[in-house]
């Protein structure tokens, strides 16, 4: 847990890196500011890399407070295989094991879900939370000829022999270079700052999600 701030919340959010942490956890300070204080039992917990994750969720049950844990992280480029690192690991650990993404399980006191980006629905398709954040830019109106333009420069580059092996990133970060905003941020900084629209419908699955979870949790007291 060395990377981590102490657990004092029943409800853990476990996000793969820490621009993903920060993005979870300005998205909780955003449904708080907008009065909805019954997110107020989630904590948004880096856990590191995927391979860190099984030393995170072995020290778990020894804390009573955990009453739900949902793991988010990237897709990448194979999004059934993400869902099969993550299922994996909770088998491993003693864990509760979801069929899909954002379905609820649960053996013994700790719920369990995932939530994979870009989509944080039990659609699950390749991409990142940068792919997401591309989508859901909250320049209005959305910049859709800019990023076409983008995306044409990069294809471009891609036939001069020139490799994008994080694609959605060199989108995203084009963007914020051409438009000159954000540009000395990290991602989690740059939503703090603004650059994301959370009212969308990507966010609307996660937050039915943590709903779910306070509801099934409210159920079973």
């Amino acid at each position: 847990m060395a990377k981590n701030k102490e657990i004092n919340h029943p409800h853990l959010i476990l996000c793969e890196g820490a621009d993903a942490t920060l993005f979870i956890i300005y998205y909780l300070e955003y449904l708080l500011t907008n009065g909805e204080m019954e997110f107020d039992g989630f904590q948004a917990m880096n856990f590191g890399g995927n391979d860190e994750l099984s030393g995170f969720l072995r020290l778990l049950p020894i804390y009573d407070i955990v009453k739900s844990i949902t793991i988010i992280r990237d897709a990448e480029t194979d999004h059934n295989a993400a869902k099969q690192s993550i299922c994996t690991v909770l088998k491993n650990y003693g864990f509760a094991v979801p069929s899909n993404a954002n379905e609820i399980v649960q053996n013994g006191s700790i719920k369990v879900a995932y939530s994979l980006f870009p989509t944080l629905s039990k659609n699950t398709e390749n991409g990142t939370l940068e792919k997401l954040y591309l989508n859901n830019l909250a320049e209005t109106p959305y910049p859709k000829k800019l990023i076409n333009d983008i995306d044409v420069f990069i294809v471009s580059l891609k036939d001069k022999g020139r490799n994008f092996p994080q694609i959605h990133k060199s989108r995203l970060y084009t963007y914020f270079a051409i438009t000159n905003k954000y540009t000395s941020l990290k991602l989690g900084e740059s939503t703090k700052a603004g650059a994301f629209q959370f009212d969308c419908g990507e966010m609307n699955c996660l937050k039915k999600l943590l709903k779910d979870i306070l509801k099934q949790s409210l159920e079973s007291v």
